[in-house]
């Protein structure tokens, strides 16, 4: 049986740009313990999948082929250090468009669960916001949260995630434990 593992991509694989979007590969930055955690987890046989809004599209900042050349590269560097992500899904909309599968809502993941035939409950989703674990939760998919400072309360909502760890890397040392 294939485990699957749910990542969110900006600020969990790859550094967040402070009130902007990443546009082009020039500002793809992938952040501490980032490719040793997929590394890692591809070598224990993790299923490796991204679910990540990317608005930047919807907002006219990039276009879908901007969005496809970085994708193309992040996940020829991934490849390049021994990890393996099996799958890329994105919603490219605008908060105020109401799209499904736009996180909080769970349709990036209902759409990943069609093609690879996973179980929720036996899956992680490894994500660094409150729409992250939300988009978890609607579909009962434990979630781990990678914070270095995380948000008052976050331990407090209805669905805390199982733990808050720095990185990627602790993520994936996590995910090891439990097995």
């Amino acid at each position: 049986m294939s485990r699957f593992v749910l990542l969110d991509r900006d600020g969990v694989i790859n550094q967040r740009i402070a009130g902007s979007y990443v546009t082009a590969w020039e500002q793809f930055a992938f952040l501490p313990g980032a490719l040793e955690g997929l590394r890692l987890l591809t070598q224990r046989n993790f299923q490796l999948l991204v679910v990540s809004n990317q608005q930047g599209v919807g907002k006219g900042l990039m276009t879908a082929a901007d969005l496809q050349n970085i994708t193309r590269k992040f996940l020829e560097a991934v490849a390049a250090q021994g990890g393996r992500i099996r799958g890329v899904y994105y919603c490219p909309h605008r908060a105020e468009d109401d799209c499904p599968c736009r996180k909080p809502k769970p349709g990036l993941l209902l759409n990943a669960q069609a093609e690879h035939h996973f179980a929720f409950e036996d899956t992680f989703l490894i994500g660094d916001s409150e729409s992250d674990l939300l988009a978890a939760q609607a579909v009962d998919c434990p979630a781990i949260m990678v914070s270095n400072a995380p948000s008052a309360g976050i331990e407090q909502l209805p669905y805390a995630p199982r733990v808050i760890v720095p990185t990627l890397l602790a993520a994936g040392g996590f995910l090891l434990g439990m097995k």
